[in-house]
């Protein structure tokens, strides 16, 4: 029985609906197409095989090929490509459109490589993502779907951090002080996702850059709270948190001029700012006990999960507030030691998880209403 099937027999148990208005509901669904997700990836992993099969034969005989055949060829089939992307877009054809545009921007990436190994440019591979996010910014922008954009925002985050980490020009502003590059980076993500609601509201990009700030986020804290201290002479250059510091003050005015969120959602959002912000510190302060970093990743996370369910993102609140207990069972292991590798150890830690798993799922949508009216 399919979920549908499941849901409208509840309803009818329930009196929610009749025989009637249930069958109106199957004939509804009946007419919508299938589920394009799973077509986009069938045929995205089709356009991705049918890639690779041709590079291996061209990569079989690369040597024989002329330099000038292979620039010729990439070109035309760069053309191709954006012939036959121009060609669904104005046909309507969505999934083709994404399909052949994730393509075209894959081979662009390719075609950096090619023009690399042909003149012998040199040069590290986050150089040549940060060329492509150059290159490929406009394209990007006419995604329909969140793949696209997500990718694409992937890719220039990681070229960006690691120039900021590795490029010489960078270490006078970061002095390769990775806690500062980390703390800037889900900063940066804010700040982008605000100009993109202006300029475009809930397109793909503006969706990427959500699911980017939350992700470097966690990322972020995981990274300060099991940073060593072997370069700590380095974390203690105020300077560079200077980047840090601009795009935070850009992040937080663009918040508060922002119209989408009530009052209470923009102060619960500069709570999440400092509490994310005071650990990268701790540092700077010579603070090393991991009780400390380990109270502001859950206060960050409990801050976070609150104003996920303000906005009435459930599914979100839920994980985050998994996140949360998977740190609290962590601080546990943490706080206890050698001792949670004993067998009464062991038994007790299986106790909690399945305890705090079962509290969990009892109170989880009663937990969501109770965030969702607090910031009201």
């Amino acid at each position: 029985m399919s979920k549908l099937e499941k849901n409208l027999k509840d309803w009818i148990d329930h009196g929610f609906i009749n025989s009637s208005q249930a069958q109106r509901i199957r004939d509804h669904e009946a007419l919508k197409p299938g589920n394009s997700w799973i077509l986009s990836g069938l045929l995205i992993l089709g356009a991705l095989i049918i890639s690779v099969g041709v590079i291996s034969l061209i990569a079989a005989h690369w040597n024989q090929i002329p330099h000038l055949v292979k620039l010729g060829g990439d070109f035309l089939l760069l053309v191709g490509l954006a012939t036959a992307i121009l060609h669904t877009w104005e046909t309507q054809k969505k999934i083709q459109f994404e399909v052949l545009l994730l393509s075209f921007l894959l081979f662009c990436l390719a075609s950096i490589g090619l023009i690399s190994q042909i003149y012998h440019t040199g040069g590290e591979f986050y150089q040549a993502l940060m060329l492509w996010s150059l290159i490929t910014s406009a394209a990007t922008l006419g995604a329909r779907q969140v793949l696209i954009p997500w990718l694409w925002t992937g890719a220039f985050l990681a070229g960006l951090v690691c120039t900021a980490l590795d490029a010489v020009i960078m270490e006078p502003i970061f002095h390769k002080n990775h806690l500062a590059v980390f703390m800037a980076t889900p900063l940066l993500c804010m700040g982008l996702l605000v100009v993109s609601k202006r300029l475009s509201r809930e397109a793909g990009l503006t969706r990427a850059f959500q699911g980017w700030t939350l992700t470097c986020s966690l990322f972020a804290l995981v990274v300060v709270e099991i940073q060593t201290p072997s370069n700590l002479e380095s974390h203690r250059i105020l300077s560079a948190y200077l980047p840090a510091y601009f795009l935070t003050a850009f992040a937080v005015m663009g918040i508060w001029k922002s119209f989408e969120y009530r009052r209470s959602q923009k102060i619960l959002l500069m709570l999440i700012i400092v509490a994310f912000l005071i650990p990268f510190h701790l540092s700077l302060l010579k603070v090393s006990a991991s009780i400390a970093y380990a109270t502001f990743t859950i206060l960050v996370l409990g801050l976070i999960s609150i104003f996920l369910a303000s906005l009435k993102a459930r599914k979100l609140f839920q994980w985050f507030l998994f996140f949360l207990g998977m740190r609290f069972l962590i601080l546990y292991f943490q706080a206890l030691g050698g001792l949670a590798t004993t067998g009464t150890g062991l038994v007790v830690s299986g106790g909690i998880i399945i305890g705090m798993t079962m509290i969990w799922n009892k109170h989880k949508d009663s937990l969501a209403t109770w965030a969702e009216g607090w910031s009201k």
